[in-house]
């Protein structure tokens, strides 16, 4: 699943691109209709161009008053939809959402120039995207694609639209960690069903059922209905846009900024240690003890700045901090932020949470809290091992010490640590990190079912094209496989993998014709229809589901029978080996009463399946099928 953001300034038309792109007005306030203009966080959804997945799209207000709503929305995104109006080009607020996008390291991005047919100069155009082009210099859409589009004639939006679809092919799914965090950036209430609280899922997956607390006031309830697009589902996945049903927590004592999730994977805290990133364009250093408005996730919160093993940290420079909360928030490491001055309001940076739970302040000055932040910053040995793990997995024991860069003695000390806390799994000398394995077995799971979905007539999908998609090695896949099938998760039938609540259904009119089928073949006995003729009767899908699910066997390629049929005739010719040790072809067409082209494809049949085995123009018994 993945989430598009929308980024730009006041009146460039995002929310009309939005709409051209999904047909959903995502301005959903009455104050938003009559001022026509967007105000709070807007949603909207459209499938990809193989209707797989749908992509769900955060619309976010461009006016300099509403950018604190913009924050709420932004920070779980997988793609940036930057928007700059052909007849305007850059504006603040275009380079503002563009630093905050930087700052949080979003992954990728595409700028829509919009408005073109307000536009009749090419030579205007080209100086915007030049322009652009300038001012995504250094930035993380400094490769984005620029492409110009008109949301009224619709000109370029199919150009826009497989861009999208390219790209987040490129960014590929979130993992699944096991440990779901919804950071709720809307909340409301429906009559006779409670609490109802919107957001962006990470780190994990919610259920129906689940027992879910809300931090950072810790209040507990349970999921009683789940929802993506207004679509109900039974689970929701990493990454996907999630309306949750909540039973046992009213509407009044959450607010926007907190966080969903099982019961203890996250605590409140009042402090945090971050890397901070102040940016180069702000007049002004940030300096010790400044009060800043704190944004992560979709919270806000004022906090005060304490600078550790400085005075200030200037312009474009980089520095540690400690964040001192006026309210609890609930964060996680690796959670990115932004920076604001409250007044006048300006974005001052940004950073990435190193420890969410540092546990008192820290002496500013301190040889022993400086070494903390470099390790935290750096990472542990352990997380040092193990991030090399996960991005050149599989990989061996050895390869992963060389690529760490760590020492021999504190990698292997490491590495035993890790596997203590069961976060590698070794699979034939290589090793994959538990996150890794864990997501492979994900996939897996989702092939299969989206095979499930885009085949319903196939019993399921072969073996060696689902190790294909999964790009595994023989070993790796077997492994793989055997250890989903052993919790029961999926069923192998032959050759074939499948979901074990999967079960080929067919139409009315399918099974008509089936009748008709079987009747047919009744009627012909040992002369059946050919594979051609049985095909134009029920279809190629519905034929080849008859052979996955043994109620045809395809002889060769023309001859087919009906199962019961042909293991009739089967009997019939291991009983004539047996009383008379072997046969031909000329027996064979005379006791089945058929011509020699039915003989001879049922006598190489049997041959190929073991039963009998050809000397000269005979046939002798091989093995006794009854047996």
């Amino acid at each position: 699943m993945h989430v598009i953001g929308t980024a730009g300034h006041v009146d460039h038309g995002k929310s009309t691109l939005v709409e051209a792109l999904t047909g959903i007005d995502p301005d959903r306030l009455k104050e938003e209709k009559e001022r026509e203009m967007t105000i709070d966080l807007g949603f909207a959804w459209i499938k990809n161009k193989d209707h797989q997945e749908e992509i769900g799209i955060v619309d976010v207000p461009g006016h300099r008053d509403f950018i604190e709503n913009m924050l709420a929305g932004v920070g779980g995104i997988d793609l940036a939809l930057l928007v700059i109006a052909a007849d305007e080009g850059v504006m603040p607020q275009t380079r503002e959402h563009l630093a905050i996008l930087d700052l949080l390291e979003i992954r990728g991005g595409i700028v829509a120039v919009t408005k073109i047919d307000l536009v009749d100069d090419p030579d205007w155009l080209e100086l915007v995207e030049l322009e652009i082009s300038e001012t995504l210099s250094n930035t993380v859409l400094e490769n984005a694609e620029i492409i110009p589009v008109s949301a009224v004639s619709g000109k370029n939006i199919d150009r826009l639209l497989e861009s999208i679809w390219q790209q987040l092919s490129n960014i590929g799914e979130k993992p699944d960690k096991g440990q779901p965090r919804l950071p709720i950036d809307r909340i409301f209430s429906i009559s006779g069903f409670g609490t109802i609280v919107t957001g962006t899922l990470i780190d994990g997956h919610l259920k129906l059922g689940d027992q879910i607390e809300v931090q950072p006031e810790g209040l507990r309830g349970r999921i009683r209905g789940l929802q993506t697009h207004q679509t109900k589902i039974e689970m929701a996945r990493p990454g996907s846009r999630v309306a949750v049903n909540l039973s046992g927590i009213a509407k009044n004592d959450i607010s926007r900024g907190s966080v969903l999730t099982h019961l203890g994977t996250l605590s409140p805290t009042l402090l945090c240690d971050a890397k901070y990133n102040h940016l180069i364009d702000t007049s002004f250093p940030l300096k010790h003890n400044t009060e800043v408005k704190f944004f992560v996730g979709a919270d806000e919160i004022v906090a005060r700045v304490r600078i550790i093993g400085d005075k200030q940290i200037n312009p474009g420079q980089s520095g540690w901090i400690q964040l001192a909360l006026r309210q609890p928030i609930a964060v996680a490491r690796g959670d990115r932020f932004i920076l604001r001055r409250p007044s006048p309001p300006a974005t001052l940076g940004g950073g990435l949470i190193l420890d969410p739970q540092p546990g008192r302040r820290h002496k500013r000055y301190s040889g022993q809290v400086a070494q903390k932040f470099s390790t935290l910053e750096a990472g542990s040995p352990e997380d040092i091992l193990l991030l090399a793990l996960q991005r050149n997995e599989p990989i061996s024991i050895e390869k992963v010490y060389e690529i760490s860069g760590l020492d021999a003695e504190v990698a292997e000390n490491a590495w035993i640590s890790l596997t203590a806390d069961e976060k590698i799994a070794l699979i034939n000398d290589e090793a994959y990190s538990s996150d890794g394995w864990h997501s492979l077995a994900t996939n897996l799971r989702s092939i299969v079912s989206s095979y499930h979905i885009n085949h319903p007539l196939r019993i399921g999908i072969s073996r060696e094209e689902l190790r294909s998609r999964l790009n595994l090695s023989g070993q790796h896949f077997n492994h793989l496989l055997n250890e989903i099938e052993d919790t029961g998760e999926i069923l192998l039938s032959g050759n074939m993998v499948r979901l074990p609540e999967f079960e080929i259904s067919f139409t009315e009119q399918q099974k008509q014709r089936l009748d008709q089928m079987s009747t047919l073949f009744l009627g012909r006995g040992v002369n059946s229809p050919s594979v051609k003729e049985t095909k134009a009767m029920v279809g190629d899908d519905v034929y080849m589901a008859l052979v996955d699910l043994n109620r045809l066997i395809q002889i060769n390629q023309e001859v087919v029978y009906l199962t019961d049929t042909y293991r009739d005739l089967e009997r019939t010719i291991v009983d004539y080996l047996n009383a008379n040790g072997s046969i031909n072809a000329g027996q064979t067409r005379d006791i089945l009463g058929t011509s020699r082209k039915y003989a001879i494809a049922l006598l190489e049949f049997m041959d190929s399946n073991l039963i009998t085995e050809r000397k000269g123009d005979d046939r002798l018994l091989k093995r006794d099928s009854r047996s």
